[in-house]
């Protein structure tokens, strides 16, 4: 019998726990654009090494990944396109028609909607994933990249229209211009922060990232960070902002709270984009310059591998952890019951019942026969959860 001690700072609205009814995962890819190469590098980061290339239309730019890791969005500009790939074949299984030359790509959170910033079309489109067509557009000039609040509902792009450079505003729903910041200098990358608070952009010949308050569509700070700042994407518990800067070719770290630079890390040459991991302990660097993709440690903050991947590596993307593998059902013990069975961001649980916690700060439970009774914890909405494990069997074990 295992025991599971539980401490809660906070709580989080239904947090499942799971034992032992997930096969083992096979280790994620990241998906490198080659812009020199018309091809996208697949890599092993569990190895550290390539797998294949996807030959796709002339001069990838943009590239982004499913939050489930199954599928794959390549914008080629030279080409007019979006292609889609799967994950699963490492092929493309579908090309989408966006108009010249599109830029950047944004995911919306759950997954339904890709952004395309279409420079050379002067407009944003949005491409639904589930029937891979453009369900909406709006007209921005010479847009290049954008970014989807965490809820979804808005995005901010950035125009390059000389005269007319601004980030601006869009209402994803109505798919219309509702706001914008008059800019001097030309955008060039911009993230959301995972609370949806701030907007994190770069300008050309400005050596600072600029963070925009989304409620008031104001630059609030600037962070001097060195030469050339391009995209500055957070850690998903929003501490920290990762700065990729051109001129020295470092990977900065930015303190949220303080808005300063806590930390360099040298990475190669142009360093273009920033991959993270849903755990926040590595980054990937994709280095424009020298060809190959720096493996970041975070926590030590230093370089543990670098990645030959082919000619000018731009945009980067890594499959979540789980992604994607097979649920196999829980093994039936003599004398139960079956229980049914439920499925959570593509993973599958015995459901062994629910349990209000309400304002609790500590809940023992146990595991027995490889489950948890109860499988899931209701808090309220917003509340934010921590656990304290203690397997006390001597075994290894999976908790989901």
């Amino acid at each position: 019998m295992r025991r599971l001690t539980v401490g809660f700072a906070a709580l989080m609205l239904t947090t499942a726990l799971a034992g032992a009814t997930m096969a083992p995962a096979a280790g994620p890819k990241a998906y490198v654009g080659l812009f020199k190469d018309d091809a996208v590098a697949v890599i092993d980061v569990t190895q550290n090494r390539v797998l294949s290339t996807i030959p796709v239309p002339k001069g990838p730019h943009g590239l982004v990944i499913t939050p489930d890791g199954r599928k794959v969005y390549v914008s080629s500009d030279g080409a007019s396109t979006v292609s889609v790939i799967d994950t699963g074949k490492d092929a493309v299984v579908a090309t989408i028609d966006v108009g010249a030359n599109p830029h950047g790509l944004a995911m919306s959170r759950d997954g339904r909607k890709v952004l395309v910033s279409g420079f050379g079309s002067d407009r944003v489109l949005v491409i639904d994933t589930a029937s891979e067509k453009v369900t909406g557009e709006v007209a921005v000039p010479q847009v290049h990249n954008g970014a989807i609040s965490p809820d979804g509902s808005r995005a901010w792009v950035g125009s390059q229209k000389q005269g007319e450079t601004a980030i601006y505003v869009i209402d994803l729903q109505t798919m219309k211009r509702v706001g914008s910041l008059v800019l001097d200098k030309t955008p060039r990358a911009l993230d959301t922060s995972p609370d949806g608070r701030h907007v994190y952009f770069t300008l050309a010949g400005i050596n600072a990232v600029q963070v925009l308050d989304t409620a008031t569509t104001k630059v609030v700070a600037q962070v001097p960070v060195g030469a050339s700042p391009h995209l500055s994407p957070s850690t998903p518990d929003g501490r920290w902002a990762l700065v990729a800067v051109q001129g020295p070719g470092e990977l900065a770290i930015v303190d949220t709270a303080s808005n300063s630079v806590v930390a360099t890390v040298p990475v190669g040459t142009l360093p273009h984009w920033i991959a993270i991991a849903p755990d926040g302990r590595t980054a990937w660097v994709a280095n424009e310059g020298s060809n190959d993709v720096s493996v970041v440690d975070l926590s030590t903050r230093a370089v543990t591998a670098t990645i030959p991947v082919g000619n000018a590596p731009r945009k980067i993307a890594v499959q979540p952890v789980s992604a994607p593998r097979a649920a196999v059902p829980a093994v039936p013990t003599a004398g139960r019951t079956q229980t049914k069975t439920v499925t959570i961001g593509g993973m599958s649980f015995a459901d062994h019942g629910t349990r209000d916690v309400g304002t609790l700060r500590v809940v023992k439970m146990e595991a027995d026969d490889y489950y948890f009774g109860p499988t899931f914890l209701r808090g309220k909405p917003g509340q934010r959860l921590r656990l304290r494990i203690e397997n006390e069997s001597g075994t290894l074990h999976n908790i989901t």
